[in-house]
């Protein structure tokens, strides 16, 4: 996917990148050059990848962090900066959803709407906060929001997820206006 594009020299903020969709793109980053900060909750899966991305050559570190703790996020934040002196590229893949996501309405709870809403779009706003300012000072930078088709278009019984993606989505287009 990612064979043609160069990322030599950039550093780059993956969240949720020890698992899933977030390790492929933690070898696709590296594969291309980039160097990288890997976030995740669980330390043992994004040392794992840490170690697969300097195995292909590049400099990664892995931060133990809850996007939904901002002070975490401030300190994933200042480790690249420490260790690279930039943030070219955050991308902000931090998920979750329900155990059973699939159910009527009335058998949700509250809390897994906070947790899902918590993870999927609070997570991302404090990570493109806290990445911003740095953003616009070093004159240049990107934020990539991974959302999803059922943010735009809903699906039958998955009211949670489809409703963060969603907000994930106009976070994104928000941000555009804002920051581009």
């Amino acid at each position: 996917m990612l064979e043609s594009l160069s990322l030599e020299g950039k550093s780059v903020v993956i969240t949720g990148g020890g698992t899933g969709l977030g390790r492929a793109m933690v070898r696709d980053m590296a594969r291309a050059g980039a160097d990288l900060v890997i976030a995740g909750r669980r330390t043992g899966p994004i040392e794992e990848a840490a170690a697969e991305a300097v195995s292909l050559g590049v400099k990664a570190t892995s931060v133990a962090t809850d996007v939904t703790d901002s002070s975490q996020v401030a300190t994933l934040m200042q480790t690249c900066l420490d260790q690279f002196g930039k943030i070219d590229v955050l991308l902000n893949n931090a998920g979750a959803v329900s155990d059973n996501v699939r159910k009527p309405i009335w058998d949700h709870t509250d809390e897994e709407w906070d947790r899902i809403m918590r993870v999927n779009l609070t997570g991302a706003f404090y990570c493109a906060r806290e990445v911003s300012q740095t953003m616009v000072n070093q004159g240049h930078g990107k934020i990539i929001n991974v959302a999803s088709g059922f943010g735009l278009r809903g699906g039958r019984e998955i009211y949670m997820y489809c409703c963060s993606k969603g907000g994930m989505i106009q976070l994104s287009r928000v941000l555009s206006f804002n920051l581009a």
